[in-house]
């Protein structure tokens, strides 16, 4: 595996008693939603969910995630999540992610691709202007 590296965009979660499984420790499916809302969060301190620009028939939809488990997470543990805009195109873009516990290892590396789609029209359509510019920018595009 590469060696991960700690992106531009940083949030920290706690981990909840019941975001652990029969195994005691971080269901898989967890760490999907601490992705999500890593991404969320990097939507919203950027106040684009609040852009004049932003559609309300339309928005990022995923396409593929991958994701690849370095290590153990159990409650009570903290861990960073960090994730950066890998590459951004008309309709679509990329973004890595990676968590890290209170040690400094990486817990986790993951990547998802998304559309952006009309859900009114059920069709892709292009990401509006406001999000390329945030996203190519982080992208160094």
């Amino acid at each position: 595996m590469p060696k991960p590296e700690k992106y531009p965009y940083s949030l920290f979660q706690k981990v909840a008693w019941g975001d652990m499984d029969a195994f005691g420790h971080v269901n898989n499916v967890v760490y999907a939603k601490y992705f999500e809302t890593a991404r969320a969060s990097f939507f919203e301190e950027r106040k684009l969910w609040e852009s004049p620009q932003k559609p309300n028939e339309g928005g990022p939809v995923i396409t593929h995630i991958e994701m690849d488990y370095r290590k153990q997470v159990r409650f009570p543990e903290t861990i960073e999540i960090t994730i950066k805009v890998e590459s951004a195109g008309n309709r679509s873009f990329s973004m890595l992610c990676t968590m890290w516990n209170a040690q400094g290892e990486c817990v986790l590396t993951g990547h998802a691709d998304f559309l952006w789609f009309n859900f009114l029209t059920g069709r892709p359509t292009a990401i509006p202007d406001v999000y390329k510019e945030h996203f190519f920018q982080q992208a160094g595009g």
